[in-house]
């Protein structure tokens, strides 16, 4: 039995590993330890967990410059990612700028743009210190400045660990600390990539774990092309947040949260007119003649949206065909704010299944739970256009999107005035073949006839067996 050290450091974390199944076969099979960042909102429960080692803490100024580096080698390797120049131009805030009113007023929010963007740690400063001239030296620097965690360290060394697990978005420092401590300690290090575009939108690992367990064929390339792991170092294991889908759509394992037709509208994190937009497709339902006269809108905001340009405030009583979801209605009426990042809500994956599954289709901006919906056998309309407020909203940026246009049911619209045709086309699909839309998300998303715990716990077991156990290797 191999002693498996298992790092928590983001609350969402909590919900997709610790609450889910995905660790319950690797539990079973080895002694498994848990720490997790101290300021976690969800600390007191991470603390029950069984196995629990302790609290490690970040350094606020060693926690600064590793994201100075991040977004330093984004910018430097912007090259291999159409999105790493996206994720700049929203650092830099360039999406309030302003996209109407009077032309004084759109002039007047460029300079106040530009002059925040010097100010701004993330803005401007960030492309004149990663050019080609400079970059070597002060990436050099950088790296240099930053002292390992010994909050961290004194948790770990003395342990006797054979293999370090941890979640990640690829853009945080403890990944680059665990992997630096599995050098010096010898022991093997595997990073779960969390979400679908993590691997093509943060940046580029500088210190690379031995392992990484990816969701797809997708993201394996780019682990390949952005990232230059080596073949052997990337393992296709998928997410445990979608295995879900799969045994409903085949049971009919799930709970239809209404009792009327609808169509499910859900929000993104990256700011787009969802109002402006509600009350378009609001007069597209109340016009069809295809929809019967009780069929809803059912608004999913995102929980952890960015600052919009525009009113962002869902209001019922603005709608006669449009409803707030009732599970996001009750996390408000129970004190949490949207707008805010508040970590406290990790909305509960057993309710997906259900929402998505039960809907006619699903519309939204570019957002994971688009190919949520396909995998649920879903049409999508997925709004790709300027919404007349929010730069970079468009499909160009966001290459993890690449190859969905092929998903049957999956229909990008990236133009505002054929939305009318496009939920219309969606509305009147007939039932999506499950083996058809199977072998285009098969490429986003790997799966066989095992679960995740059952892959994760595999790949625990052939690293730590001496299988799979490769030279580290640094950018």
């Amino acid at each position: 039995m191999a002693k498996v050290l298992i790092t928590i450091t983001d609350d969402t974390y909590v919900r997709n590993y610790l609450r889910s199944s995905a660790l319950s076969v690797l539990r079973k099979k080895h002694d498994c330890r848990v720490i997790a960042h101290r300021g976690l909102t969800l600390a007191e429960e991470v603390s029950h967990e069984p196995g629990f080692l302790g609290f490690y803490d970040l350094d606020p100024v060693m926690e600064k410059r590793h994201q100075f580096l991040f977004n330093l080698m984004m910018w430097r390797h912007r090259r291999r990612s159409k999105t790493f120049f996206y994720r700049w131009l929203r650092n830099s805030n360039w999406h309030l700028i302003k996209r109407n009113g009077s032309w004084p007023t759109r002039t007047l929010s460029y300079i106040y743009w530009f002059a925040a963007a010097l100010m701004n740690p993330r803005g401007i400063r960030i492309p004149l210190l990663a050019n080609r001239l400079i970059f070597p030296i002060v990436g050099s620097m950088v790296k240099h400045s930053i002292r390992p965690n010994e909050s961290l360290r004194g948790l770990i060394q003395h342990e006797g660990f054979d293999l370090i697990l941890f979640p990640s978005a690829a853009f945080d420092s403890v990944s680059v600390d665990l992997v630096s401590l599995g050098q010096e300690l010898s022991v093997p290090t595997l990073c779960l990539i969390d979400n679908w575009d993590n691997l093509s939108s943060k940046t580029v690992f500088w210190k690379k774990p031995d392992h990484l367990g990816v969701w797809g064929p997708q993201a394996q390339s780019q682990a390949h092309t952005i990232h230059g792991f080596l073949p052997d170092q990337v393992h296709l294991i998928g997410t445990p947040r979608f295995d879900s889908y799969f045994d409903a759509r085949t049971s009919a394992g799930f709970t239809a949260p209404h009792d009327f037709p609808y169509a499910l509208y859900v929000g993104s994190a990256m700011p787009f007119d969802d109002i402006g937009t509600l009350k378009i497709l609001e007069k597209i339902l109340i016009e069809s003649k295809n929809l019967p006269s009780d069929f809803r809108l059912v608004y999913r905001p995102h929980p952890w949206q960015h600052k919009r340009n525009v009113d962002a405030r869902f209001t019922a009583e603005d709608f006669s065909r449009v409803i707030l979801d009732p599970q996001f209605e009750e996390a408000q009426k129970a004190g949490t704010v949207r707008g805010t990042n508040d970590p406290s809500f990790q909305p509960d994956l057993d309710y997906y299944p259900g929402l998505l599954l039960s809907s006619r289709f699903v519309v939204g901006p570019l957002t994971t739970m688009l190919l949520e919906a396909s995998l649920c056998l879903r049409p999508v309309v997925a709004l790709s256009y300027f919404d007349g407020f929010h730069a970079n909203t468009s499909q160009r940026y966001f290459c993890h999107f690449d190859g969905m246009e092929d998903v049957p049911g999956f229909f990008f619209c990236n133009d505002r005035a054929s939305l009318s045709s496009v939920v219309t086309r969606a509305s009147q699909m007939d039932s999506i073949s499950a083996d058809s839309s199977d072998d285009k998300t098969s490429y986003f998303l790997y799966r066989d006839c095992s679960s995740y715990p059952q892959r994760l716990a595999e790949l625990a077991r052939d690293i730590v067996g001496g299988d799979l156990n490769l030279a580290n290797t640094s950018l």
